[in-house]
């Protein structure tokens, strides 16, 4: 089958498995009480969690279906393998909170069979390519991995903040992807691409449903793998400089010692009153009297202008 067939066979039908999914599970989630606070609202409304759930779903049906149509490549296992345990990781976390310090660190061990993928094992940097063999395959992919998980992780609080940028730059990869290997490339990330779009109509704001932990550690996952599987490590730097200041301005706050405040509030108008500057999210409204629909969208171009940034990079000189 033509690798272009491939790629919108897997994209509709992830898409479509979503779609139809996310309603049910909201309508679970709320009967189960498997829902979180929404804070930046008025009337505080509870919101299910655990979108990554029905993704998930939609990204394994996705998957059987192809196989059953024609025999998928190993590589395309391997790499989706990583993307399920990783998911099945934070569905346990979102279900018995399993700490911090465990969340920041198992994604480097769940990332492990990466090493078995046929990739690149040379660092390409701006002027020189490095080649690190078995450096590369079993410290640098799957630390790549882990780094990548929790900066995704990390960059969220807003409706739909972590769900749209991601989205955002898995789409960007899909263009980097095809750029460098036309159609064959984006088989790869087809199936999580679909189901992603498919989540971001319920995700949007007003969110009616959260990825929770399964959803951005299954997404982290699956970005840093595909970034390291096509051997753009700098381009997966350069989309993820949001995440990236994100993590620093993190850092800068438990450095200088501040206390820690997880949300900020809302008056009674929608304008945002933060505690400081110190996320990307919170960045434009400690300084500017601003809605969260405002914040999100800032938070969007920055994104696009990072993924737009990332593309120029690779393009051929």
């Amino acid at each position: 089958m033509h690798s272009y067939l491939t790629f919108f066979i897997s994209l509709i039908i992830s898409f479509s498995i979503t779609f139809f999914l996310i309603p049910k599970f909201i309508q679970k989630f709320k009967e189960e009480n498997l829902v979180v606070r929404d804070y930046y609202k008025i009337n505080k409304t509870l919101v299910p969690t655990m979108g990554g759930l029905p993704i998930l779903m939609g990204v394994l049906s996705s998957l059987i279906i192809l196989q059953i149509i024609f025999p998928l490549v190993e590589e395309l296992l391997i790499f989706y393998f990583v993307i399920v345990i990783s998911a099945v990781f934070g569905l346990v976390d979102d279900l018995i909170n399993i700490g911090r310090k465990i969340k920041i660190i198992a994604p480097f061990f769940l990332a492990f069979p990466i090493a078995l993928l046929n990739i690149d094992t040379s660092l390409s940097l701006i002027f020189i390519e490095i080649e690190l063999g078995i450096l590369f395959s079993y410290i640098i992919a799957p630390l790549y991995v882990m780094v990548v998980s929790n900066l995704i992780n990390m960059h969220s609080g807003f409706n739909g903040v972590s769900g749209g940028v991601t989205t955002i730059l898995i789409v960007f990869s899909a263009i980097a992807a095809f750029i460098k290997f036309n159609y064959t490339g984006l088989i790869y990330i087809a199936p999580i691409l679909g189901a992603m779009i498919a989540f971001m109509y319920f995700n949007k704001y007003p969110s009616r449903i959260f990825l929770g932990n399964i959803g951005t550690l299954m997404i982290g996952a699956a970005l840093g793998g595909f970034i390291i599987f096509l051997n753009l490590e700098i381009f997966g730097v350069i989309i993820l400089i949001p995440h990236i200041i994100n993590f620093l301005m993190f850092v800068y706050w438990k450095l200088r010692g501040y206390p820690h405040i997880k949300f900020g509030k809302v008056d009674k108008n929608g304008i945002l009153h933060v505690p400081n500057n110190l996320t990307v999210k919170w960045f434009l409204p400690y300084y500017f009297p601003m809605t969260e629909k405002k914040a999100i969208l800032f938070c969007y171009l920055f994104s696009i202008m990072s993924g737009i940034a990332g593309i120029l990079y690779i393009l051929p000189r």
